[in-house]
């Protein structure tokens, strides 16, 4: 019987920008405090998410909560974040200042161009059999994939066939992202898991069909907010006949616990690792 591991998708990014960070808090269970950019893109999660469900749950527009009113929730989670927080000398006034900005404009320009059939969806897990020996194709590891997925949207593109006017319906994973940098890093950083959440939207019955994509939320001071789309996701993942996909490589590392440290990371540091001072690597 293989072995078995569970992944959440939302930790897939962590893997591959370092393993060893990865093992450190999802197998030897060590944590650091969470820091002030991590809550206050939780909140602004939770607030965007809550603007766009209404949306979703009803079509009349008198039951849609404003933007105002969706930044209650990030006021909340700001105040009271239940976890431990290093706040690094971010006041609340600031960090509220920060994520309001960021939810305005995501409200303001970003939501309005979007289509959603689903909002913060919890998957079932998926049970996927991963070969993990270049030697032995047969021998397979069991990755258990958990997720929630932040959005599906749907575009709508009109074409003609033999003079007959048709609807073509297409729905692709959408994720969003803040951060300082959140509008210039690469998204093939994001390919991984983005290539998950479409696994995971397949399975419960979404037919994707279209580029995933993440939406850019920059919490410096203008606040930018991008849409890049990320193409590829699922091949990446899982490979073709030429090149052996992400998930082959996790599977290996994850058999042979031989996770490699990232000393490039931008998140080496004690503040973000709790291995980071017995690190064989940096």
């Amino acid at each position: 019987m293989s072995e078995t591991f569970n992944v959440r998708a939302s930790s897939i990014a962590m893997f591959f920008d370092c393993p060893s960070r990865w093992a450190a808090v999802h197998i030897d269970g060590l944590r650091t405090p969470a820091r002030a950019p991590t809550i206050i893109g939780t909140a602004v999660h939770a607030s965007t998410a809550a603007f766009d469900k209404s949306r979703l749950d009803s079509t009349n527009e008198q039951a849609w909560i404003t933007a105002n009113d969706a930044a209650d929730v990030l006021e909340q989670i700001l105040r009271d974040p239940q976890e431990e927080v290093e706040w690094d000398g971010v006041s609340l006034d600031k960090a509220m200042k920060v994520g309001l900005g960021v939810h305005t404009r995501y409200c303001n320009e970003i939501a309005p161009q979007q289509t959603y059939v689903a909002v913060e969806h919890t998957c079932d897990e998926m049970e996927i059999n991963v070969p993990c020996n270049p030697r032995d194709p047969d021998e397979t590891v069991t990755i258990v994939l958990t997720g929630s997925l932040d959005r599906i949207r749907e575009d709508a593109s009109e074409y003609t066939k033999d003079g007959v006017p048709h609807v073509q319906h297409l729905l692709g994973i959408s994720d969003v992202k803040t951060g300082a940098r959140a509008c210039s890093q690469s998204v093939g950083k994001h390919k991984a898991q983005i290539g998950t959440y479409e696994l995971l939207a397949s399975e419960a019955g979404y037919n994707i069909n279209m580029p995933g994509e993440i939406i850019q939320l920059q919490t410096s001071t203008n606040y930018q907010a991008k849409l890049e789309p990320v193409h590829g996701a699922r091949i990446a993942l899982l490979g073709d006949e030429y090149n052996t996909g992400l998930l082959q490589h996790m599977a290996r590392m994850l058999v042979t616990g031989d996770f490699f440290g990232n000393a490039t990371s931008f998140l080496c540091s004690e503040k973000y690792c709790a291995a980071y001072d017995s690190c064989f690597f940096r």
